[in-house]
Formats: structure tokens, C-alpha cells, sequence
């Protein structure tokens, strides 16, 4: 018990020092009120450049291997009349994410659906594909994305890489140079590979969500290349 204390109190200390008395006090009222707290969450916002590269570097060993970009309802549903398999994929949800703008990026081994990812180019877009209220410069020609899945049968096999490399090769030639997006603090692999991946570290952020209210909070870093762990 004793320890706990210790260990909060000096949780409490940084914050103050870091972020003064205001944050402070808004983190010991969701402490207080955590039992009916829907959400509190830490993060770390990256921004990493879209680069043109070679399509050798980044092939796999897998073979029959196809990729589908689906920005409509329509030729989601086109997949299916071609004999593409769909059964790991929210279908409900793909529909209303294409409504409103967002583009599927979808790889299938023979007709079995291997690897899947979400991109937005708008705002209306960025809430169904991360409902999470990070600041996306979409008129600077950034981009955000999410939901990246890979079927467990392809995964250690470099399909992931190659599918990524085609995800954004399309993303450059529709304009987007950036790609802005968040990792969970506690999250130190997805810190590694964001890092591995050239990410820029930008702002750490909070996210609390009570009584269907969202409260976020944005605070930039210093500009570092590699992953760290928020101590708060």
C-alpha cells in the first residue's frame, strides 16, 4: 500500500512539474471518478514522410498474391462476385466507412483475404477509421490510416511489409506526403516499429472519455527518432 502511494505520488509530482496544476487536477478527478470512467488512455502521436520506393525491395515469397484498393460500396461488393473471400472483414462496417470516404486497402492469398488497412484523406473519414481526436493537417496533404490486420497464417512472412509498400504508393500519387498517426504509450513494439519505420515522434497526448464526454490533450516533444516509454 504503502509503495502504491509512493509510486502515485510521484506519478503526480511529474505532471505538476511538466504540466502544471490545471492537468493535475483534471487527472486526480478521473482518478477519483475511475470506477465510472468509460476510457482513459495515453499516447504517442508520430508523423512519418511518404516515400517512393521499389517494388523488389519489399516482395515476399508468397505466392498468388492480389491487391485490391476499394474506395465505393460497389466494388466492395464486386470482390465477392470475383470469388474474393470476405468473411474476416466487418462487412457492415466496411460499408460505412467507404460511405464516408475511406479507403480500404485489402491483399488476398488466392481468394482468402491475408491482410487488410483503413486510410483517410478527410475528417469525416478519420472518425470511422479512428475515433481518437488527434489533430490531422488534411489540407497540408496528410493522411491518417488504422485498422491494420494481417491473418494470423501470413504473418513473419513479409506480406505485411509488401501490402504497406502498396498501401502507400497509392497514398503518394493521390497527393498525401505524410502520414500522421498514434500508438498507444504502453505499446513499446508498436514504438519500435514506428521508429524502425522513420516516424518522427510529434506530441504525447491523453485521451479520457466519462459520461460520453472525450477530453484530449496534445503536448509536443522534442524532436527524437526513437522510442520511449511516458512515465505519467
Amino acid at each position: 500500500m504503502t509503495s502504491r502511494l509512493g509510486t502515485l505520488f510521484t506519478r503526480a509530482r511529474d505532471i505538476y512539474r511538466e504540466e502544471g496544476l490545471l492537468p493535475l487536477i483534471k487527472i486526480i478527478f478521473a482518478f477519483i471518478l475511475s470506477p465510472v470512467v468509460d476510457e482513459y488512455n495515453n499516447f504517442y502521436i508520430y508523423e512519418r514522410p511518404l516515400k517512393e520506393g521499389e517494388e523488389a525491395d519489399h516482395l515476399h515469397k508468397i505466392k498468388n498474391v492480389t491487391n485490391k484498393v476499394v474506395e465505393t460500396v460497389e466494388q466492395l461488393e464486386e470482390l465477392t462476385s470475383e470469388g474474393f473471400e470476405l468473411s474476416s472483414l466487418d462487412i457492415s462496417l466496411a460499408h460505412y466507412r467507404l460511405s464516408k470516404g475511406a479507403i480500404a486497402f485489402l491483399t488476398f492469398v488466392d481468394s482468402e483475404l491475408a491482410y487488410s488497412s483503413w486510410a483517410a484523406f478527410t475528417k469525416e473519414a478519420k472518425k470511422t477509421v479512428n475515433r481518437y481526436p488527434y489533430k490531422v493537417d488534411f489540407k497540408n496533404h496528410e493522411i491518417t490510416g488504422g485498422e491494420l490486420w494481417t491473418n494470423p497464417k501470413y504473418r513473419r512472412q513479409g506480406l505485411a511489409y509488401y501490402s504497406s509498400y502498396i498501401r502507400e504508393q497509392f497514398l503518394i500519387s493521390r497527393g498525401a506526403t505524410r502520414n500522421r498517426f498514434i500508438v498507444l504509450a504502453d505499446n513499446e513494439a508498436a514504438q519500435m516499429g514506428a521508429a524502425k519505420g522513420g516516424a518522427k515522434l510529434l506530441a504525447k497526448a491523453r485521451y479520457l472519455r466519462i459520461f460520453g464526454l472525450q477530453f484530449w490533450r496534445e503536448k509536443p516533444v522534442k524532436s527524437v527518432n526513437k522510442a520511449v516509454t511516458i512515465h505519467e
